[in-house]
């Protein structure tokens, strides 16, 4: 680990990555930052932010969509998220999907959010396969389909999102995108209901009185 006299100096020299990472250390170690200083966590992450710096343009964005350091402002927010999105970073693309979907800075838009949803998706954020998945099965923002829809919900599911496993256990239940059956429905269900998840619960209930 590069101890923060050194990041401080390359920081001060304008190297962007020492910049977000002195910011990230502020913000997120030991000694968390008081309200006062989250502007000067700020100042760091828009430097390197502006300097092109992928991780700082999204961190920058969670100030201004939390209010840390700044006023709050999701138009600023989704700004600096697309620049990060349109980069490839999962979490900027997962986060511009749900600006996309409430209309929070950006106008709401189903079509362009299942459009970052699948950006994210197919990079690996598992938030974003969960809400693919139902975008999916419920046609908003792109054609219905039952089968692409079980399909994302699996591959979140498999990696422990515990609404996913519910989604999915519905789909062998109904028989939705997947071949009808209680054995895969009861699995997920139950998987899902192991991590709390109340209405798995007593939907299982339910199947095992009938």
């Amino acid at each position: 680990m590069i101890a923060t006299k050194a990041l401080r100096k390359a920081a001060a020299q304008g190297d962007a990555d020492a910049m977000f990472r002195l910011g990230y250390r502020l913000a997120f170690g030991r000694k968390r930052p008081r309200p006062t200083r989250w502007r000067d966590v700020v100042k760091l992450w828009r430097r390197a932010a502006e300097a092109g710096h992928i991780r700082a343009q999204f961190y920058l964005g969670t100030c201004y969509g939390f209010g840390d350091g700044v006023r709050r402002d999701f138009r600023q927010a989704m700004r600096w998220y697309r620049m990060a999105a349109e980069k490839g970073y999962a979490s900027a693309q997962y986060n511009l999907a749900l600006g996309y979907a409430k209309g929070d800075g950006v106008p709401q838009d189903n079509a362009r959010r299942a459009f970052w949803l699948a950006k994210a998706a197919q990079n690996g954020h598992v938030g974003a396969q969960r809400n693919l998945g139902y975008c999916l099965h419920e046609g908003e923002g792109v054609r219905r389909n039952y089968a692409k829809a079980a399909q994302w919900y699996r591959r979140a599911a498999k990696a422990g999102d515990r609404m996913a496993q519910f989604n999915l256990g519905l789909c062998y239940r109904d028989g939705e995108g997947v071949r009808e059956s209680d054995r895969w429905a009861k699995y997920w269900l139950s998987t899902a209901a192991c991590k709390g998840h109340r209405r798995a619960r007593r939907i299982l209930k339910e199947m095992q009185s009938q």
